[in-house]
């Protein structure tokens, strides 16, 4: 998911339903008056937290446990809670391999239970079993609130008044460096400086101890395996430099350029950005009208490209008024390429449906961008989901976790540096370079809320030799994590390999790949890496396999 400022994050209320907010922090000290009587829970609520680690039958057929672990692991300073599931393969008693999905914010109790762990199992082959969490502020763990309000109604009302972002650059950072010093003010004294990525590593390894001891192996000693995607390659590659004489196996796909995450500015998020949008030109040429209706008549991949550029500037000079569908809104050039950015994300069912939607507002029609961008709610989520952890909650602890990581060292103290990263961002990047300047380089401005020492990460200058080596993963048309990121982090780790998958999208599972799937599986069997340079193709593209377009 991309990274928003903390502004937007709190703008993301005034969006979304009533959904759900912030996460629920479970111990005795809350009242916990949950039950556990059942046989399969369906609710964290009725499991309450505990430091000895337990499996509880859950959802049907995962198993649950809701760990108490410390705030600090070097000072006394209390507890918090960590929601992990086990979705088991094979006979259940393969590896165990931990999973994240990202974010920072994303439930990785909620991803598996909408069904990405039995994909990823699938890839996996063999005898493993998947265990994923909700990081700390996330969902269904703790500590809470993390927030930078003191109450849910406080973030909305100021989403309501929010600076769109039209804004000038000037209000917009402004507003996000208004914004991140009330909420370092409002943290001063609170939980969130515990969330930070290490402070997570920690919480992954002290599961490990206690998962191993549990089945009777040396909690010490054994080795961790884990994957991880988008955010979830940054709490990999922190993983395998705190713990290197600790790692089994290690995969990181669709990777975040680690050493500059920490150091709050991330320079090359755009790298590949507009070749996601070349290949969605191409696909859809290639499929002709029948697949993709944005096609039209155009001689060309060029041809469609420049339609959809001139569908860009009709609505930045003339955004679409809508006025048949209850209170009057307007469709604007920045929310169209909002969305369009995010579909990208998902190439097979979102090349579809902004090639749809470009083509109805080419002609002035707003009805599918209407209908798409409509939240549903799966009702997978809503059981997996705490109550008050909606969509504004999500994107707070993304913003908050963010930037707890980079806590003092993020380098726009002043408009000045901001707009001059501003503008290279905007240069680089013709479809994505606005949106990302306008949300994550601003996102931490005014930001001082500094972790524990014992949890305060630095990236590590000198190469890490790990005990085992790492694979990286990347798409050559990711848009928000590029291929250029895994070929900048593996030289920090010895022995470690890259390999590349020739696909839009976000992260090597959104493409079907025999090749990719082979070298993964045979990288977990083995320990081997593919050979440098190595490029997989896909077996499946975006509309030429699915069939013929139609409404969304």
């Amino acid at each position: 998911m991309p990274r928003i400022s903390l502004a937007a994050a709190a703008a993301a209320a005034a969006v979304v339903g009533s959904a759900s907010a912030f996460p629920t922090w479970l111990s005795a000290r809350d009242g916990y008056n949950g039950t556990t009587n059942s046989s399969t829970i369906s609710d964290y609520t009725q499991l309450p937290p505990s430091p000895d680690l337990s499996w509880t039958p859950c959802f049907e057929r995962f198993q649950c446990a809701n760990l108490e672990v410390p705030l600090d692991y070097e000072e006394d300073v209390g507890t918090t809670n960590v929601a992990f599931i086990k979705l088991s393969g094979g006979d259940g008693e393969g590896q165990d391999i931990l999973f994240n999905p990202g974010g920072p914010g994303a439930s990785g109790v909620t991803t598996l239970l909408t069904g990405l762990g039995d994909d990823i199992l699938k890839n996996f082959g063999g005898n493993y079993n998947l265990i994923s969490f909700d990081p700390r502020g996330v969902n269904n763990s703790g500590p809470y609130p993390f927030s930078c309000f003191p109450t849910r109604e406080a973030r909305d009302q100021y989403a309501l008044s929010s600076t769109p972002p039209s804004a000038s650059l000037q209000v917009q950072y402004a507003t996000a460096k208004a914004l991140g010093e009330y909420c370092t003010e409002t943290n001063r004294d609170k939980n969130v400086k515990y969330g930070g990525t290490l402070a997570v590593v920690q919480d992954m390894m002290h599961f490990h101890k206690l998962s191993t001891t549990l089945k009777g192996g040396d909690g010490d000693t054994e080795p961790i395996w884990y994957y991880g995607t988008s955010y979830g390659t940054v709490i990999g590659q922190t993983l395998a430099a705190a713990y290197p004489d600790r790692i089994g196996r290690v995969i990181v796909d669709g990777n975040v350029y680690g050493k500059q995450y920490y150091e709050g500015y991330i320079t090359n998020d755009v790298d590949d950005s507009d070749q996601t949008f070349a290949f969605f030109f191409q696909y859809c040429f290639e499929a002709g009208p029948a697949r993709c209706r944005f096609a039209g008549n155009s001689s060309s991949a060029h041809a469609i490209e420049l339609r959809y550029l001139s569908l860009i500037q009709k609505l930045e000079d003339e955004p679409l008024i809508v006025t048949d569908t209850g209170l009057p809104q307007i469709i604007t050039r920045y929310a169209f390429q909002n969305w369009a950015f995010n579909e990208m994300y998902q190439p097979m069912t979102g090349f579809p449906k902004v090639a749809y939607v470009a083509a109805d507002l080419e002609q002035g029609n707003a009805t599918s961008y209407l209908r798409a961008t409509t939240k549903q709610t799966k009702s997978e989520e809503s059981v997996a989901t705490q109550p008050k952890f909606d969509e504004g909650a999500s994107q707070e602890a993304l913003g908050l976790i963010t930037c707890v990581d980079a806590n003092t060292r993020y380098p726009f103290s002043n408009f000045t540096a901001y707009e001059a990263a501003y503008k290279r961002t905007s240069r680089e990047s013709l479809y994505a370079g606005d949106i990302l300047g306008r949300g994550n380089l601003v996102m931490c401005a005014g930001f001082g809320v500094v972790p524990p020492a014992s949890q305060l990460f630095t990236w590590p200058e000198q190469v890490i030799t790990t005990a085992a080596p790492v694979l990286f993963i990347g798409n050559t048309g990711d848009p928000i994590t590029p291929v250029s990121s895994a070929l900048r982090m593996s030289p920090y780790f010895a022995g470690s390999a890259v390999l590349t998958q020739d696909s839009p999208g976000h992260c090597s599972l959104t493409s079907k790949s025999a090749c990719t799937t082979g070298y993964i599986q045979n990288y977990l069997a083995t320990g081997a890496l593919p050979e440098p340079g190595t490029i997989c193709e896909i077996d499946v593209k975006p509309f030429q396999d699915q069939p013929a377009a139609r409404r969304h």
